[in-house]
């Protein structure tokens, strides 16, 4: 796969759904389809099947078929409906954020997509209305022809604070004034507490003379 369509193929996700409080609430298993339907364009094709547990809850109502198409402009990428509307940012390879509106759905969404293997994706975000969460997610997606089951171990320990993924790039140099050396600047572009209550992700910027990294962190 290309840096750009690394996302793309046929995959198995399991999401838990938590309230805001934290209480968890159920599940909705996922099939999700990214393949090319133009030059610089993706469709996405997602078929949900939410729990019986779910039955009572707003995402009750995210069961069935959802079809958008999503454009690619260099790191960004525009969602283009019908189901999703908005953008998202590619903060470095395997690292994708998002944010915008499920008009038929009828919520607003902010997401993260991380590749921490090539056969291993950890997904999530909230929904929200008004900007008020109704629906707090994290989730697991594996490749549909690797024969595993896409499952996150609830009860495991926490991980110890500043774990970080290898997931890192440096651009540069940057030009800059030989005598004037300016110090690193840091800049949190991207956060999210899990739903779990026991972890967080973050993507972050620094920006020195050398030039510009970016890391996720979990932790």
């Amino acid at each position: 796969m290309t840096e750009k369509d690394r996302f793309s193929g046929d995959w198995l996700i399991n999401e838990y759904v938590y309230d805001p409080d934290g209480t968890f609430r159920g599940e909705v298993a996922q099939r999700r389809i990214v393949e090319p339907a133009a030059e610089n364009r993706l469709r996405v094709t997602q078929q949900c099947h939410p729990s019986p547990e779910l039955a009572d809850h707003p995402m009750a109502a995210f069961a069935g078929e959802w079809v958008f198409d999503l454009e690619v402009a260099g790191d960004q990428r525009r969602y283009l409906g019908p189901d999703v509307v908005g953008v998202g940012t590619v903060w470095q390879p395997g690292a994708l954020t998002g944010r915008g509106l499920w008009p038929r759905f009828g919520y607003e969404f902010e997401s993260y997509s991380v590749l921490v293997a090539p056969d291993r994706q950890l997904t999530g975000g909230f929904f929200s209305l008004a900007g008020r969460s109704v629906a707090d997610i994290v989730g697991v997606a594996v490749p549909e022809a690797s024969g595993v089951e896409p499952r996150l171990d609830l009860s495991a320990p926490a991980p110890k604070p500043n774990d970080h993924w290898p997931l890192q790039r440096t651009a540069g140099p940057m030009l800059v004034a030989a005598d004037r050396p300016s110090p690193t600047r840091r800049r949190r572009l991207w956060a999210m507490r899990d739903p779990i209550g026991v972890t967080g992700i973050q993507i972050t910027e620094d920006v020195d003379d050398k030039g510009r990294s970016v890391s996720v962190t979990v932790g």
